[in-house]
This record gives structure tokens, sequence and C-alpha cells, in this order.
């Protein structure tokens, strides 16, 4: 337990801890209980573009943030009433398989997650499935070719 306790510490201090869209600014900090979280790496579903992500999931909204190759910060803020998250389906690549999962929502350009293993694919479809249901919204996690 200790050393879970450090490395959520540790995974803390990586994370800004504001969320700005336009002049409303958001502490991240102020959005409860941490429910689970992890470093991930994710892209736009049409986008080539892989970058490393950190995901921080809380009782309502779900949160990421990553930067882009030219230094660009991808961050956001999704109420997780609104999300739909569904299961890719696993492909081989390079020798290597896919964990993944997609995000869509109203107003949001589909992301796609991929998880470094299995485990992690399955923690998060679980936490995110049930925050969903506790917040109102409704699920689609059918197996979806990619």
């Amino acid at each position: 337990i200790q050393s879970q306790e450090n490395q959520k510490e540790n995974l803390d201090q990586r994370f800004p801890s504001l969320f700005k869209k336009g002049r409303r600014k958001t502490v991240v900090r102020n959005l409860g209980k941490i429910i689970y979280y992890s470093k991930v790496k994710f892209k736009f579903q049409h986008c080539q573009e892989v970058n490393d992500c950190y995901l921080e999931l809380f009782q309502s909204h779900l949160y990421f943030q990553s930067m882009g190759s030219n230094g660009l910060t991808y961050q956001g803020l999704l109420p997780l009433k609104e999300l739909n998250v569904c299961e890719v389906e696993s492909r081989r690549s390079a020798g290597q398989e896919e964990h993944a999962f997609r995000i869509t929502g109203p107003l949001l350009n589909p992301l796609v997650v991929f998880c470094p293993t299995e485990l992690e694919l399955k923690q998060w479809l679980y936490h995110l499935e049930k925050q969903i249901q506790l917040n109102g919204g409704s699920l689609g996690l059918p197996f979806v070719a990619q």
C-alpha cells in the first residue's frame, strides 16, 4: 500500500492542477476523489500521431493531458454522463498486441486510448462503465472493429 501511495504522489506531481478552457479555469484537484489513473497512450481517431497521456478518472469527469510532438498540450475535462466508451477489437501490429478503447461524446473528436496491458484495459473499462452508470449515462461497451 505504501508503494502505491508513493506512486500516486509521484504521478500527482506530473499532473498539472489546472484545466483551462477559454477564460474558464477549473482546478482539477477540486473535482473530488480520483477513482483511477494511469499513464497511457492516445490519439485522435482520424490522426496518426500517438502521444503519451495521463488519464485521471474522477467521480463525474475524465481528465486527460498530453504533450504533442510540436509542444502543444492536449487536455480535456470530459463529463462522464455524456461519454460513450467501447473496446476496440484487439489486433497485432509490429509484433505487439494493442489493448485499446474508444471514447466518444458530443462535440468530441473520438479518442483512442492504448493501454500497456490487457489487464490495464480491463481496469479502465470496468471503472469507466461503473462511473458512467453512476452518473446516469448510457453504456456502449461491445467490441467494435476499428
